[in-house]
């Protein structure tokens, strides 16, 4: 008989209702995840890589929680684009996508994202595309013309049930072909007749290849049935490919709904202008993950709700290294102490320290709270900020370094970081010093080509600051002490001196 406990409740905004609701998956305890990859014919740019982070994300608070997660994501490696990418560099599609793929790959664990259970391709799934058509058709939901099979949006009832769009007013605004092998200018291709050059496979209606929507809906039936219990991605999905998918898959197994809960990103601005390949702003993953640590953009991407526009800026990659810092400034001084022979019980400091235990357990509920309330992870980031914050007003407190209790107190605080919080968001598990050096050298990659602002000091020019006021005390020069004080607070650091010495802390 299981011991094993029942997951905890979460609750995700269902794009499908616009409401945030209570996640009850089909099976208890058990989840069918399915979550659209990118298009392998070139490098993936940060948009990109948020959608991958948000299903990351998503895979990661489940499993914490306690769900066992069937998680898909798919690659779609057959597609207009791929086969312009092999005729611009003179080589096949095949090469091209094994290509790609392995450099999906390769930003994927960069960017520190677990694994998947299954990473499926559209090409290794033909015969389950070929069935599926075949599904449809006999179901009296498609129709074929000159070897093209095209799905007929006006037998669906529910076209237009994600994306709450009027399918009278889409047909008004569609672009009508002359000679179209439509009936319906909104009807969409389940199958293409094979073109001169292109890549192609046998089928019922002639050589060729899938549509675009069809794969989807064929991959997740393959690895998780009929119907699943969660489908991700982007926003700019949710019309036409999602709610394509929907129409598919209902019409070929007859069952409702096809997904439980239908999760959405938000897009990525670049310096608050949509980024764009017209436009000239988009950035890649590889360039980023190059010049930054992972956690950076995970830190960056998960502070703002995934369902919101993100802006890329100066500021915002400011905003995420001064977080960072913060945690890992008091990562490190939980290991110094941990480090240190406790010499001084102090009984004022030991019930401090109790109270901050507490506080510890509390902070561990509070993220929990957070993630289970639509994945706030700014709400769970708020919460350890409290907690840090006041673990250095704590270690500021004469003699509270020196007493036992202050041992208990940081090895909780790195568990939380580690186990709490790092878990969920793969923040907060790296060795400190490591880290923090890697921030330094961020900073000083940045103020050297401009970007970014002092308003942050780097923990090594604050450590000479304290020494240059220790230095001016010392000289009776208290004018000078004061001024180093009063610019430090400026910048939102804050002094404290006690009997071992200053210690600092950010606001």
């Amino acid at each position: 008989m299981s011991t094993r406990s029942a997951p905890h409740e979460i609750r995700f905004t269902n794009s499908m209702t616009g409401k945030k609701e209570l996640f009850v998956p089909q099976v208890p305890g058990k989840v069918a995840m399915y979550s659209c990859g990118p298009t392998v014919y070139a490098l993936i740019h940060i948009g990109n890589l948020r959608a991958g982070l948000v299903s990351d994300l998503i895979f990661r608070v489940l499993r914490k929680f306690g769900y066992d997660v069937t998680y898909v994501r798919n690659y779609t490696d057959v597609d207009d684009k791929i086969i312009n990418r092999a005729k611009e560099e003179n080589t096949t599609t095949d090469a091209i996508t094994k290509k790609y793929t392995q450099e999906v790959e390769r930003d994927y664990a960069l960017a520190l994202m677990l694994e998947p259970t299954h990473k499926t391709s559209v090409t290794t799934h033909i015969p389950e595309i070929v069935e599926l058509i075949e599904e449809i058709i006999r179901n009296g939901k498609a129709y074929v013309v000159q070897g093209e099979v095209f799905f007929a949006i006006d037998r669906f009832a529910g076209y237009g049930k994600l994306s709450k769009r009027n399918i009278e007013d889409l047909v008004a605004g569609a672009r009508v072909e002359i000679d179209s092998k439509k009936h319906n200018p909104l009807d969409f291709s389940l199958w293409k007749p094979a073109k001169p050059g292109e890549p192609f496979w046998p089928s019922p209606w002639g050589n060729g290849r899938p549509g675009w929507h069809i794969e989807c809906s064929a991959m997740a039936r393959k690895w998780l049935g009929d119907q699943i219990d969660l489908h991700h991605g982007g926003e700019d999905l949710i019309f036409p490919h999602h709610e394509n998918e929907i129409a598919q898959t209902e019409s070929a197994t007859g069952k409702a709904p096809f997904v439980r809960t239908w999760i959405h990103n938000g897009f990525l601005n670049i310096n608050h202008e949509k980024m764009s390949k017209s436009v000239g702003n988009t950035l890649s993953a590889r360039d980023f993950l190059s010049q930054y640590p992972a956690e950076l953009i995970r830190y960056l991407f998960f502070s703002t709700h995934y369902r919101s526009v993100i802006d890329y800026s100066d500021e915002s990659i400011e905003n995420a290294t001064s977080g960072l810092e913060r945690i890992y400034e008091a990562k490190k001084r939980a290991r110094e102490i941990l480090t240190q022979k406790p010499y001084l019980q102090d009984m004022l400091q030991e019930s401090a320290w109790g109270s901050f235990v507490a506080d510890c357990e509390l902070t561990k509920k509070k993220i929990t709270e957070e993630l289970a309330n639509d994945l706030n992870v700014a709400g769970a980031m708020g919460a350890v900020f409290t907690l840090i914050r006041e673990y250095n007003r704590l270690l500021g407190e004469p003699r509270a370094s020196t007493t036992p209790s202050a041992l208990l107190g940081s090895d909780q605080l790195i568990r939380l970081l580690e186990d709490e919080l790092g878990e969920a968001t793969g923040i907060g598990r790296a060795e400190p010093i490591k880290f923090l050096e890697a921030l330094n050298q961020v900073r000083a990659r940045r103020a050297g080509e401009g970007g970014g602002s002092d308003a942050r000091l780097t923990p090594q020019a604050i450590a000479d600051l304290i020494q240059e006021r220790v230095e001016a005390k010392q000289a009776k020069n208290f004018a000078r002490a004061d001024e180093i004080r009063k610019s430090l607070d400026e910048k939102g650091i804050i002094l404290k001196d006690g009997p071992s010495g200053t210690v600092w802390s950010y606001r």
